[in-house]
């Protein structure tokens, strides 16, 4: 019994310490972690005990074995809710993620350019619009290319680098009252340059149609966003609350 206890002692020592380095960031979804002669090495540890722990690991969808390869780390999908108003960085911070943005294109653009789009913001078409296009990560690894379009009379004197950290953010430091969103969802292939930057083999992803609203109604912004299948998910539920 003693013997048993001592091996489970040092198979969650394992465990602890290779769920703290993915949870800090160290190793990232993909990351090939340590190999098994690697940790028997490091810790001193029987190579069965090992072996245990990284099953466990596998059994729990936290790694992915791969016979002749290694193991590494699993991808873990972001659950959200589509009846609550939360942006992308609200996303990653509840599930523990560090959120992060790189900016990939800015430039100011006339309704008329995107008569749609214009039409959705309810929106003169020689009015101008700010167009932001954001490849956004979690942990460092690509999630969402996001494109958003802001009239430029609700964001006067923008300031880029805020905006490009968080939208959302930046909306309610400047005064904007976004109450309401309406959320338009579709499975769509993935172009070669979409599939490049998020860095996924799948050709199909995840398209969201999101339109903020102030407390009056009025249309404040517009963004389309492409999101990984295999790393985001939307849940609807009937259940209030």
């Amino acid at each position: 019994m003693e013997k048993k206890e001592k091996q489970s002692s040092k198979k969650s020592i394992i465990i602890n310490y290779l769920l703290s380095e993915i949870t800090n960031g160290n190793f990232k979804v993909g990351d090939q972690i340590p190999s098994e002669a690697e940790l028997v090495k490091k810790f001193n540890f029987g190579r069965q005990t090992i072996h245990n722990a990284l099953s466990d690991l596998a059994i729990q969808g936290i790694i992915d074995r791969m016979p002749g390869k290694g193991s590494f780390v699993a991808s873990k999908p972001v659950t959200r809710n589509i009846q609550k108003k939360l942006s992308f960085t609200e996303d990653m911070r509840n599930i523990g993620m560090i959120p992060g943005s790189q900016l990939l294109e800015f430039k100011t653009i006339k309704g008329s350019d995107v008569p749609d789009i214009a039409n959705e913001l309810k929106i003169d078409p020689s009015e101008s619009l700010y167009f932001l296009c954001r490849l956004r990560t979690g942990n460092g690894t690509p999630i969402a290319i996001q494109e958003s379009y802001m009239p430029m009379k609700y964001f006067p004197n923008l300031d880029l680098n805020a905006i490009v950290e968080s939208l959302e953010d930046y909306a309610k430091k400047i005064g904007l009252n976004i109450e309401s969103f309406f959320t338009r969802l579709k499975a769509v292939e993935a172009t070669e340059e979409q599939a490049e930057l998020l860095q996924t083999k799948s050709k199909a992803i995840l398209n969201s149609i999101s339109i903020r609203y102030l407390d009056d109604g009025t249309p404040a912004h517009y963004t389309c966003s492409y999101y990984r299948s295999d790393l985001y998910e939307y849940t609807f539920s009937s259940f209030s609350g």
